[in-house]
């Protein structure tokens, strides 16, 4: 991912930029991302808060995801655009909606989680790793210490 890298919501009226790579992405395909997405699965980086500025309030809703976390999803309240999720799982991270990338062909995720949920008229990517629900300690550790 070049950096840095910026984006923000439909309307502009949030907007961040980030000055470090992302710690880990992925497709998450559990059914509150499919409702939270309106479609098959939600592509999403996370980055260290520290290297994100943002301008503009996002509006936050939080849910109970399937494994019992605390997820917060953060949407701009004057268009509705999806930007950023907060995990309980990673609270030292923030997460970025692929979508809201001013360049989403940026995005690379690198496994599949939740699959066991993934929608039959989805076609998931044929060589991205799959977890079928959300990663353990050790999967998460492989995930943040790629290559080691």
């Amino acid at each position: 991912m070049h950096l840095p890298f910026s984006g923000g919501c439909t309307c502009r009226a949030i907007r961040y930029e980030c000055t470090a790579a992302p710690a880990f992405s992925w497709n998450c395909h559990c059914r509150d991302c499919q409702q939270a997405s309106g479609s098959a699965f939600c592509p999403v980086l996370y980055v260290p808060r520290t290297a994100l500025t943002i301008t503009g309030t996002s509006k936050y809703h939080d849910v109970r995801a399937e494994s019992g976390n605390k997820v917060s999803r953060g949407f701009c309240p004057e268009c509705g655009a999806p930007v950023f999720i907060l995990a309980e799982l990673v609270s030292d991270l923030q997460g970025i909606w692929a979508s809201s990338l001013d360049d989403p062909s940026q995005f690379q995720p690198a496994v599949q989680v939740w699959t066991r949920s993934a929608q039959a008229w989805d076609c998931l990517h044929p060589t991205l790793p799959r977890v079928e629900k959300a990663p353990n300690e050790q999967q998460m550790r492989e995930l943040l210490s790629p290559g080691k």
